[in-house]
Order: structure tokens, then C-alpha cells, then sequence
């Protein structure tokens, strides 16, 4: 019998993402919708206390470009209660990214179709200047990442075409990722239409995979190592002791904070 993903399903990174790390619990998730049961580490306060950390600098972020008053800022980050939201902040006012001209929009979230699928970004900040569309991605990561695991992260490809199919541009479009513990060194990606196009169509196919699946077809990942961040594990006879810290390698770290951001679908990566 086949399961069918619900009509209105609204892809994302983050359900995408979960998809290809582990297509039993896109099921588990997504489909059964059952509340995962298990802690993902040991150490989720130190994980929480940094997600909210990076959210309430995406927050001042956004202040910045509608317009307050940078010393209002300021002083808000030196009341935050993580000491290291002040240094972030003050680390991007020297930044070149605190002078960015042309039309920008911070905390864009575009919706649309693409080949009658419907599918969700939400942006940290868009800029269109001299006839080019750029996306900036704040990270406040603990580790530099891969630029290889980047350039295949869902992320990293979803976004432009995203933004190419409902703007419908054919114009060359970036993606800047920074890492505000690497401030001078970001990720920049560029995108021609050409490399939107086929990617455009790598989702198109992913999708029209997902739907076309039967319940059989949502299998358990053969990469156990997914499954010590995993928040099911515990439906899968895969163990029930969380993961430490010292346990993830970078690109499991990279996975968990794709799992904080599974927890509101429509979220943004920090």
C-alpha cells in the first residue's frame, strides 16, 4: 500500500535534509508524526543554550537592517545573558557585511511551487545589487566546517533555486555563508543558471521520489552513526544512550543542528 505524503506537504531544507539522512525517520516524523521519545545527547543544555544563543544574534542582526539604532543594539547584546552574543555582534559591526548597500531584506521567507510541489526558505538576509541576487547565511557554529560537505549540503543547493524559481530570474545568484568564528574567511558559492537549472531539477526528482514511495520503501539509514543523534532510535532497537559531545565528528555536528531546526519546520539554521 503506498503512503502517500500529504497533498499540501510543504518541503524544506530541514525535512529534506532529514530525508537523506535517514528515510525512516522522515517517515517516523513527517508522515506518522509521532514526537521523538529519546534525548538526542548528553549534553542538550550546552546544545540549547547555543541555539539560542545564535537565535537571539540572528534576531539583533535583523534589528540592524530594518534600521535600529546600532547603539540600541549594542546595548542590548551587553545585557544578553550569553556573553558571547556581545562579541559576535561587535565582530560584525567591523565586518564588512555591517555596509552592505543595495535593496536588502533580512528574515525573507519565500514560498512557492515548483512542478506542483510546495516548498519553503526562509532567508537570513537577501541583497539585489547591480543586477545580482546574493544570500548571506549567518553560522555561529562552535567548528569551521567542510567546504566539500557544504557544497553537498541541501542548504547550500536549495536556497538559490528557491529564490531563481519564484523571483523566475535567470541571473547569477550567491550564497554567502558566515562563520562568525571564522569571520574572514566565509564560504561564497556562485550559482549560474546553468547550475540552478540542474538543481532545480535534482529537487524536482527528490521529490517526486519521496511521493511515490510505499511504507516499505522508508527504510532505516545504513549509517549508524546518524542514529546517535537521533531523537527515534529508540523505535529502531539502535540504542538508548545519547550521544556526548566528544562522540560527533564535524559532520554530525552539522546534522544536529539540522535536528534543532526540524524542531519548527519553517525555522532557520543558526
Amino acid at each position: 500500500m503506498k503512503t502517500q505524503v500529504p497533498h499540501n506537504f510543504v518541503f524544506s531544507q530541514s525535512n529534506l535534509q532529514t530525508y537523506l539522512n535517514c528515510r525512516y525517520k522522515f517517515y517516523l516524523r513527517y508522515i506518522q508524526k509521532l514526537a521523538w521519545p529519546a534525548q538526542t545527547t548528553i549534553d542538550d543544555l550546552r546544545f540549547e543554550e547555543d541555539r539560542n544563543a545564535g537565535i537571539r544574534f540572528h534576531q539583533l542582526l535583523h534589528q540592524y537592517f530594518i534600521g535600529f539604532n546600532p547603539e540600541l543594539l549594542i546595548r542590548m547584546a551587553e545585557n544578553d545573558p550569553d556573553s558571547r552574543v556581545l562579541v559576535w555582534f561587535q565582530t560584525f559591526l567591523a565586518s564588512p557585511y555591517a555596509q552592505l548597500q543595495g535593496k536588502l531584506e533580512s528574515e525573507k521567507t519565500i514560498t512557492t511551487c515548483v512542478d506542483d510541489k510546495n516548498f519553503i526558505v526562509k532567508y537570513d538576509l537577501l541583497q539585489f545589487k547591480s543586477g545580482q541576487y546574493t544570500i548571506y547565511d549567518w553560522k555561529t557554529s562552535n567548528k569551521v566546517p567542510n567546504r566539500e560537505r557544504l557544497i553537498d549540503n541541501i542548504q547550500t543547493r536549495l536556497y538559490p533555486v528557491i529564490l531563481s524559481e519564484a523571483y523566475q530570474t535567470d541571473l547569477p545568484i550567491r550564497l554567502i555563508i558566515w562563520e562568525i568564528i571564522a569571520p574572514d574567511a566565509p564560504f561564497i558559492f556562485s550559482f549560474s543558471s546553468q547550475e540552478l537549472k540542474r538543481n532545480a531539477q535534482y529537487f524536482k526528482s527528490l521529490c517526486d521520489e519521496i511521493v511515490s514511495l510505499e511504507k516499505t520503501d522508508f527504510f532505516k539509514t545504513a549509517n549508524t552513526r546518524q542514529c546517535k543523534i537521533c531523537e527515534y532510535r529508540s523505535h529502531c532497537n539502535r540504542g538508548i544512550t545519547p550521544a556526548t559531545f566528544e562522540d560527533l565528528e564535524e559532520s554530525a555536528l552539522t546534522d544536529l543542528e539540522d535536528y534543532w531546526n526540524t524542531n519548527r519546520d519553517d525555522a532557520n539554521l543558526v
